[in-house]
C-alpha cells in the first residue's frame, strides 16, 4: 500500500477503534456514528487532479508521463473532445475497463444548433440543422468559425452510427476507447470518458480527469471546468514551450486569477512543456519569466511553474518497462544525447532530466504531506473532541454524592440556558453583512467588463476576418459582432461563477463564526462540551444566460459607422464603430448582472436559512447528548474502571 492510502487508512482505523470505544457511553452515540462516517470517507476517499491546457500543449503526452505509458491517443480537435477521467480500478470496473457516457440526443441538437446559428442559419431539429450544412460558404467561414464547422461535419459522419446509443453508455476495450478519444465523429457525441487503470497515479486513489481544454466550443464544457477547477484537489495547466498564450487560454487563466484567493489553499500547477527545446538555461529562464508575466496579468501570482519535457519522461517511463520500440529508442537517444550503438541512458536518469522528476515531487509532497494531513488532522481532531467530553465525565462520574447531587441540579438550569441561548441567537446581521457582499461584488463585474470591452472588441473586429480579398464585408461584420456578444456574455458568466465561488467561501466564513457563537453560548453553561467544527457548504453552480439580453438589431447602428478596411484601420472608423458599441452596451449588460444579481440573491438567500435551521438543531443536538452523558456519570450509571479504560484507550489514538 502506497504512502497516502497508508496515512488515510491509519487513521480511519483510529476513528473506527475510537467509535467502538464510545458507542456504549451514554450522550456519545451520535458522536460515534459520525466517526464511522468520517472513517468510511476517509478510505473511500480519492482525490481529484484536472488538467487543463490548450489544444496542442502536449496535454495528453503530459498525462501519459504521468501515468507511465502510452494510454491517452492525441485528440485530432479540441473542439470535439470528451472528458477522459483516468479512474483507479474497481471489483466492477477492473483494470483496462472503459465506460463511454454518451451524450443525450437533446444535448447533441442543442449544441448543433448553437454551432449553426454562428453562420447564421436556423432550424427546427437536429436531422434538419444538418441538412443545412450545405448552405455554407466554406471559402466565407472565418477562423473564429470554423471549429464550429468541424463540429458540425463530425456530428453529420458519427450520426448514422452512434445514433442509436444517445442517452446511454457503453462498455468497451483500451482499443475502441481510442476511437473515442482520436476519432472526432465518435469523440463528439461523448459526454465523458472513464478509463479504469492501474498506474502509480490511480495507485494512490488520485483520479485523472484530461478536460477538453480551453478551446472547446460545447458550451456546457465552460460550466464543467469551472466546477473541476473549483473542486479539484489539484488543478495542472499545460502550456508549450514556444506557443504564445491563446485568447482561449488567456480567458481560462482569467478565470482561475478570479477564483484563486477563494481556495484555503493554493492548488495550481503550471507546466511549461517542450522545455528541452530551450537552446540554453538562459533562454529556458526567459520562457518561465514570460509565462510569469502572462500570468500575473491574469490576476495568478507567485505561481508554481515547473518546465518539463513530457515525451522525455514518457520515453523514460517505457524505457524502464523494457517497452521502447526501435523508432521510440531512436528519439531517446536524441534527447537524452546519447551515440548510437552507446548503452542507453538509465531510466531514472533520463526521467530527472526531463523534469518531471522535480514536479512529481512537489505534487506528491502537496498530496500526500498537505492535503493528506487536513484529512487526517480533521480525523484526529474528532477524537481528541471525544476525549475530552469522557474527561468530562470521568470527573464528574468521581464527585462525591452530595457534590454530584448539586451538580444534578445545576446541569439541569444549565442544559436549559444551553438551549435558550442556542434558540435566540439573533442571525439578521449575518444575513445582512450576505447580501451586502453580493451587492458590493457584483457592482465591480459590470465595471471589470467595460475595462476589457477594448480588448474583447479587438479580438473580434480584427483585420483577418475583416480584409477586403472578395469576402462578403457585411457577413464579416455580422460574425464580428456575435463574436463579440458571444465574448462578453461568456465573461459575464464567468464573472456570475467566480462571484458564485466568493459567496460560497463568505457564507462558510459566517458558518464558521455562527458556530463560534454558539461555541461561546453553551460554554458558558457548560464549560466542558466542545462543539463538532462546522462543515462547510458547497454551493451549486447557477446556469447562467448564454446571451445577453437584446436583439442583434439594437447594434446595428453602430456597424453601420464602418465605411471601408482603410478607414477602420488606418483612421478614426475602427475608433467610432468601438465607441459606439460600448455606449450601446451599457444596458444589455446592467440587465444581464441585475438578473445574475436577482438568481444569486434568491439562491443564497434560500441556502443561509437552510444553513442556519440545519446548524442550530446540530447543537441542540449536541447540548442535549452531552447532558444525556453527564446525568448517567452522575447519576453513577457508568462503570468506573470501565470508563477510566476507554479513556485511556482513546488517549492511546492520539499518541
Amino acid at each position: 500500500m502506497n504512502q497516502l492510502r497508508e496515512k488515510l487508512f491509519a487513521a480511519a482505523q483510529k476513528l473506527r477503534r475510537t467509535s467502538e470505544e464510545i458507542v456504549a457511553v451514554p450522550g456519545m452515540q451520535a458522536q460515534a456514528q459520525a466517526m464511522l462516517d468520517r472513517a468510511d470517507r476517509l478510505e473511500a476517499n480519492r482525490f481529484t487532479v484536472a488538467l487543463f491546457g490548450a489544444f496542442s500543449a502536449g496535454k495528453s503526452s503530459f498525462a501519459n508521463a504521468l501515468m507511465g505509458d502510452m494510454v491517452l491517443p492525441v485528440s485530432p480537435n479540441p473542439t470535439t473532445a470528451a472528458i477522459n477521467k483516468i479512474m483507479p480500478p474497481t471489483d466492477e470496473y477492473p483494470h483496462g475497463t472503459v465506460r463511454v457516457v454518451l451524450k443525450s440526443r437533446d444535448a447533441i441538437e442543442q449544441d448543433v444548433l448553437r454551432s449553426l446559428a454562428v453562420f447564421g442559419l436556423h432550424a427546427s431539429g437536429l436531422e434538419a440543422a444538418l441538412a443545412e450544412l450545405g448552405k455554407i460558404d466554406v471559402a466565407q467561414i472565418p477562423p473564429t468559425a470554423k471549429p464550429h464547422y468541424t463540429f458540425l461535419k463530425a456530428v453529420t459522419k458519427g450520426l448514422p452510427e452512434m445514433g442509436a446509443h444517445l442517452d446511454g453508455e457503453l462498455l468497451v476495450d483500451m482499443q475502441a476507447f481510442k476511437g473515442f478519444v482520436a476519432k472526432e465523429e465518435k469523440a463528439c457525441f461523448a459526454e465523458y470518458i472513464e478509463l479504469f487503470y492501474s498506474c502509480p497515479l490511480t495507485d494512490q486513489g488520485i483520479v485523472l480527469v484530461d478536460t477538453p481544454g480551453a478551446d472547446s466550443i460545447n458550451a456546457r464544457h465552460t460550466g464543467v471546468a469551472f466546477e473541476y477547477m473549483k473542486n479539484a484537489d489539484a488543478v495542472l495547466f499545460v502550456t508549450y514551450y514556444n506557443h504564445a498564450f491563446s485568447q482561449a487560454d488567456r480567458e481560462f487563466l482569467l478565470q482561475m486569477g478570479r477564483v484563486k484567493d477563494t481556495f484555503e489553499m493554493d492548488k495550481m500547477f503550471f507546466i511549461v512543456n517542450a522545455a528541452d527545446l530551450a537552446a540554453s538555461e538562459e533562454e529556458l529562464q526567459g520562457v518561465i519569466t514570460h509565462v510569469e508575466k502572462n500570468l500575473l496579468t491574469c490576476g495568478i501570482r507567485l505561481p508554481r511553474i515547473y518546465p518539463v519535457s513530457s515525451q522525455t519522461a514518457l520515453l523514460a517511463r517505457m524505457h524502464e518497462k523494457g517497452k521502447l520500440a526501435a523508432s521510440a529508442e531512436k528519439v531517446y537517444r536524441q534527447r537524452t544525447q546519447t551515440a548510437e550503438g552507446a548503452e542507453l541512458m538509465p531510466a531514472e536518469e533520463a526521467f530527472k532530466l526531463s523534469g518531471m522528476a522535480n514536479f512529481e515531487a512537489q505534487f506528491l509532497r502537496f498530496t500526500i504531506e498537505e492535503l493528506t494531513q487536513i484529512a487526517v488532522n480533521a480525523a484526529i481532531g474528532e477524537i481528541r473532541r471525544a476525549h475530552h467530553t469522557l474527561t468530562e465525565f470521568m470527573r464528574m462520574a468521581q464527585s462525591g454524592e452530595s457534590e454530584r447531587l448539586a451538580r444534578k441540579e445545576a446541569a439541569q438550569t444549565a442544559q436549559a440556558s444551553a438551549l435558550t441561548a442556542v434558540e435566540s441567537l439573533a442571525t439578521n446581521s449575518f444575513e445582512r453583512d450576505l447580501a451586502k457582499e453580493r451587492e458590493e461584488l457584483l457592482y465591480y463585474v459590470k465595471q471589470r467588463l467595460f475595462f476589457r470591452f477594448n480588448e474583447l472588441f479587438n479580438f473580434a473586429f480584427n483585420s483577418s476576418v475583416l480584409k477586403d480579398d472578395g469576402r462578403n464585408m457585411k457577413q464579416a461584420l455580422q460574425g464580428s459582432l456575435t463574436d463579440l456578444l458571444r465574448s462578453i456574455s461568456y465573461d459575464l458568466a464567468q464573472e456570475l461563477r467566480a462571484t458564485t465561488l466568493r459567496l460560497e467561501k463568505f457564507l462558510n466564513k459566517q458558518g464558521v463564526m455562527l458556530a463560534q457563537q454558539w461555541q461561546n453560548d453553551v460554554q458558558a453553561f457548560a464549560s466542558g462540551l466542545t462543539l463538532s467544527p462546522y462543515q462547510p457548504r458547497q454551493v451549486e453552480t447557477l446556469q447562467f444566460a448564454e446571451e445577453l439580453p437584446v436583439a442583434v438589431s439594437a447594434f446595428q447602428p453602430a456597424l453601420a459607422l464602418f465605411k471601408n478596411t482603410k478607414d477602420f484601420f488606418e483612421q478614426d472608423g475602427k475608433l467610432k464603430v468601438r465607441d459606439e458599441l460600448e455606449k450601446r452596451m451599457q444596458e444589455p449588460v446592467a440587465s444581464y448582472v441585475a438578473a445574475g444579481n436577482e438568481q444569486l440573491a434568491d439562491q443564497f438567500a434560500t441556502i443561509f436559512t437552510e444553513l442556519v435551521g440545519v446548524e442550530r438543531a446540530r447543537v441542540i443536538d449536541q447540548v442535549n447528548a452531552y447532558f444525556t452523558g453527564l446525568y448517567a456519570a452522575l447519576d453513577m450509571n457508568v462503570d468506573l474502571d470501565e470508563l477510566q479504560g476507554k479513556l485511556d484507550r482513546v488517549a492511546g489514538e492520539l499518541q
